[in-house]
């Protein structure tokens, strides 16, 4: 071959053949790959290598590992591990492994609905009911994101989608209310309430004047006249409480009326049995009507009304009950020395007009006490009521009472009961035992149980029984005076 190529370079032929070739003719793609294929036999012998095989195209890329569960947070996949070559060929430039994938972007977490607020206490509802808060719907608990899927071939993963919770839906807002009924069953002051318990240093315990009222207010009857009955339910339609005497020993004493009177929350009172100045037997003729009243309206009188106002009752009721109402006229007030044997009332003239009556209601305003007012009868009756007046006057008279918003319209035992009893915690005898100080009272003779006075501090936590007391939020708390004691702490 060399030779021959010599030989053309020495003719100095513009073209020229080697000698003992053939015409040169194209080769054919089969003839390329034949060389391919020794030439690849050659460099694979030089380097030891196997059959050649099939020309590995690189390995394949490992499938990222997907993204944390809903974290939010980017979880880097591992990429597939480097490919080993085919076997031995005739070369092949060793694969590269795959791409690194990079891993699922995570889901992020869902945020779970935020707590529901309950709704606001309600102190109310009707006459001091507690209302009831809203009950608050939580938000239903968030969906983790979904584990991300890693990348194939080295593909960027698919991140996790993370679903947040459902909004809590909140609580409706709670009736706000005044707080429940007091104890007592005494009506409440004036006043929307909303007040405040006192916060501040302990210190002494100061008991509200008639319940927290500017004065009070007792209508009473004597006699059971017929004037009453005829017109009791022009009385009961006025919604407010009476206190009526009943005189045992006559006819009208025994009318259904009576009975009634008690359901409806009125006070039945004793007016002795025989009605007399001097009683025949005394004590006798009081103890007889008390049995004819327990018999008939189931209820035990602990006031009683002197038959004419007579003296002689004031040492009679004594020991029997807790008040006897006298004839003077004089308004009580709080913590005075009245005689409670001998309590005194107005009595109006015959026909006395309504503004009488307001008068003397309206000066216990001024003053602040307690009047009490008697009237026998109405005109028009059939059994000679003493000094009788308009049943309209006096309708006229308890509506422009009640029209005062500050009057305590009460029963006399109920208004008695609380005018003594705030007179005998103002007797207590105190003791003081560390940062707690205790108030000790005795109740008055012949005393109603189930009877209260309400009362205010400066702060501190009121306890009767080791149990504390609640706060009315129209101002007071209530303690009972059955009780005998209460103890005023940090």
């Amino acid at each position: 071959m060399r030779a021959a190529r010599q030989g053309c370079k020495d003719a100095d032929a513009a073209t020229c053949e080697p000698v003992g070739m053939p015409p040169s003719t194209p080769r054919s793609p089969l003839a390329k790959s034949a060389r391919f294929t020794v030439l690849s036999a050659i460099l694979c012998g030089a380097l030891s290598c196997a059959d050649p095989g099939t020309v590995d195209m690189g390995g394949t890329g490992g499938n990222g590992a997907g993204g944390t569960t809903g974290t939010g947070g980017e979880s880097t996949s591992t990429g597939g591990t480097t490919s080993t070559g085919g076997t031995t060929g005739t070369g092949g430039a060793i694969s590269t492994g795959g791409t690194l994938g990079t891993g699922g972007k995570g889901g992020t977490t869902g945020t779970g609905g935020t707590p529901s607020t309950g709704g606001t206490t309600g102190t109310g509802g009707a006459a001091g009911k507690p209302g009831t808060g809203g009950t608050g719907t939580g938000g239903t608990p968030s969906t983790g994101g979904t584990t991300g899927t890693g990348g194939a071939a080295g593909k960027p993963g698919t991140g996790g989608t993370g679903t947040g919770g459902t909004p809590s839906t909140g609580g409706t807002t709670g009736t706000g209310g005044t707080s429940a009924p007091p104890a007592s069953g005494l009506p409440l002051p004036p006043g929307a309430g909303g007040m405040a318990k006192p916060s501040g240093t302990p210190g002494t315990i100061t008991v509200l004047n008639w319940a927290g009222f500017k004065g009070a207010v007792s209508y009473t009857h004597d006699d059971d006249n017929s004037s009453q009955i005829s017109n009791y339910s022009m009385l009961q339609a006025q919604g407010i409480p009476y206190t009526f005497y009943i005189w045992g020993n006559k006819t009208e004493a025994s009318n259904a009326v009576w009975p009634q009177a008690v359901k409806d929350g009125s006070e039945i009172g004793n007016h002795t049995w025989s009605h007399q100045s001097a009683p025949p037997g005394g004590a006798a003729d009081i103890t007889q009507d008390t049995t004819f009243i327990m018999q008939h309206m189931n209820v035990t009188p602990y006031t009683m009304a002197a038959p004419n106002g007579a003296a002689v009752y004031t040492q009679l009721a004594n020991g029997l009950f807790m008040i006897n109402r006298g004839v003077s006229d004089a308004i009580i007030m709080p913590n005075d020395n009245t005689d409670r044997f001998t309590l005194p009332c107005y009595i109006p003239a015959t026909g006395a007009p309504a503004s009488s009556f307001n008068s003397e209601v309206d000066s216990a305003q001024s003053a602040g006490g307690w009047r009490v007012i008697l009237v026998h009868g109405f005109t028009g009756g059939t059994d000679g009521a003493y000094q009788p007046v308009n049943i309209s006057d006096y309708i006229s008279g308890i509506q422009h009472t009640k029209s005062l918003g500050n009057m305590w319209i009460g029963k006399v035992v109920d208004v008695g009961a609380y005018w003594l009893g705030q007179k005998a915690f103002g007797s207590a005898t105190t003791m003081t035992s560390g940062s707690n100080k205790t108030w000790t009272w005795t109740k008055p003779s012949n005393f109603p149980p189930g009877k209260y006075l309400r009362v205010t501090v400066a702060g501190g936590t009121l306890t009767q029984g080791g149990q504390a007391l609640s706060w009315n939020d129209h101002g007071f708390y209530e303690i009972a005076l059955d009780a005998g004691s209460v103890t005023l702490g940090p």
